[in-house]
């Protein structure tokens, strides 16, 4: 089993989706494309997401990354889990 020496930040988002088809499609492509992200059941512009990055730095960097795709027109932050593996 892998362990990691420091906490590995779990964020629960929600991704506004763009109404244009061909925005919202190539959104989804970029998200499904990485594989730090899974996706919910969409609820019309509403996509809740959840990502898991090694470090909290890499978790805004892909926040960032997604502020600026687009057909993304905005992402909140429902919550941040910090705790280490194995720890509840």
């Amino acid at each position: 089993m892998l362990r990691c020496a420091g906490p590995m930040p779990i964020a629960s988002l929600v991704v506004t989706l763009d109404s244009r088809e061909p925005l919202r499609h190539a959104a989804l492509g970029r998200l499904v494309a990485d594989s730090r992200v899974d996706l919910g059941v969409a609820r019309g512009a509403y996509l809740p997401i959840v990502v898991d990055t090694v470090t909290a730095h890499e978790g805004e960097e892909l926040v960032e990354s997604l502020l600026a795709t687009p057909g993304i027109l905005r992402v909140d932050v429902v919550g941040i889990d910090f705790s280490l593996d194995g720890e509840p």
